[in-house]
């Protein structure tokens, strides 16, 4: 596991952007680190690229400017009624640091001023008290997706 001192976390970067203005080699390195998680690691084949990513703004987390988080914002009306987050992914050596949480805090800034209407997500069923502690209720589940426990929460705003 990596440890970050604070001049490492003076490092980090969060870029935002919509899937529209990522170039080839940026992508592809984006998918990289999701496929290397949730394909490889968790030893799940399922279609990780979907129709969705065209649609969606996808948050970036560098180290040095390489690559060590994301996550994928998909707007109302394409997943859910309200909007909902996915593909959330860390970098295995960058675990344990409390990125996702920073990930995560700032999709929810992201969201909440354009989508009030709250946050849906499917989450994976060990990451419940996770999701809690940043304010979602689990709705429906457990249930299986890509063979894994999943759990569907929602987070309102105001």
């Amino acid at each position: 596991m990596m440890i970050l001192t604070d001049k490492d976390r003076q490092t980090l970067t969060l870029r935002w952007r919509h899937f529209s203005v990522f170039s080839v080699l940026e992508w592809h390195r984006l998918l990289a680190l999701r496929t290397t998680i949730f394909v490889v690691e968790q030893q799940c084949p399922y279609q990780e690229v979907d129709e969705k990513d065209p649609l969606c703004w996808h948050l970036e987390l560098l180290h040095n400017q390489q690559l060590i988080g994301t996550l994928r914002v998909v707007p109302p009306g394409v997943a859910y009624a309200e909007c909902s987050v996915g593909r959330v992914a860390i970098d295995s050596n960058y675990r344990g640091l409390g990125l996702g949480r920073e990930l995560m805090d700032a999709a929810l800034e992201f969201c909440e001023p354009r989508w009030p209407r709250g946050v849906r997500l499917s989450a994976q069923a060990y990451l419940q008290a996770f999701y809690e502690s940043l304010g979602f209720q689990t709705v429906q589940g457990p249930y299986l997706e890509d063979d894994i426990p999943h759990i569907e929460m929602l987070k309102r705003f105001g």
